[in-house]
């Protein structure tokens, strides 16, 4: 239940599931910041969460997703859990024919299952959730 601008309450659908989601995501951080030699634990926390957006249909911010390991379920954190590299543009005609501009590309590697993540650099690209709505 939320509150609206009128302060009625609202019935938002799943919102226990998104607060049970964003339970687990902050614990996943907190424990893996506590203890830093056992990353297992961030990776059981977003199982669980995957698996609780499977079920009640729900899906994750952009953003978080962007900091989960697609292979493991882990945070991804540069320096404890993934190595972030810059990697210029593939050269082969395929690449090419795909990729007008030479754009670079963020390569996410995580450290627990070595799964690889690649994101296209482009200075102009904003996610569709950071877009902002005209107001009336």
């Amino acid at each position: 239940m939320t509150a609206n601008v009128c302060g009625k309450k609202m019935n938002v659908v799943g919102s226990d599931g998104f607060h049970r989601m964003n339970f687990l995501y902050q614990a996943s951080v907190v424990m893996l910041n506590a203890v830093p030699s056992c990353p297992s634990i961030s990776s059981f926390y977003g199982t669980n969460i995957v698996s609780i957006g499977k079920k009640l249909q729900l899906k994750l911010d952009p953003s978080l997703k962007r900091t989960m390991c697609k292979g493991c379920k882990g945070l991804l954190i540069p320096g404890k859990t993934a190595e972030v590299r810059i990697q210029k543009p593939l050269t082969s005609k395929k690449k090419k024919k795909r990729q007008k501009k030479n754009n670079k590309i963020q390569v996410w590697k995580c450290l627990l299952c070595e799964c690889v993540k690649n994101y296209i650099l482009k200075s102009d690209y904003i996610l569709w959730s950071e877009h902002t709505v005209p107001t009336m």
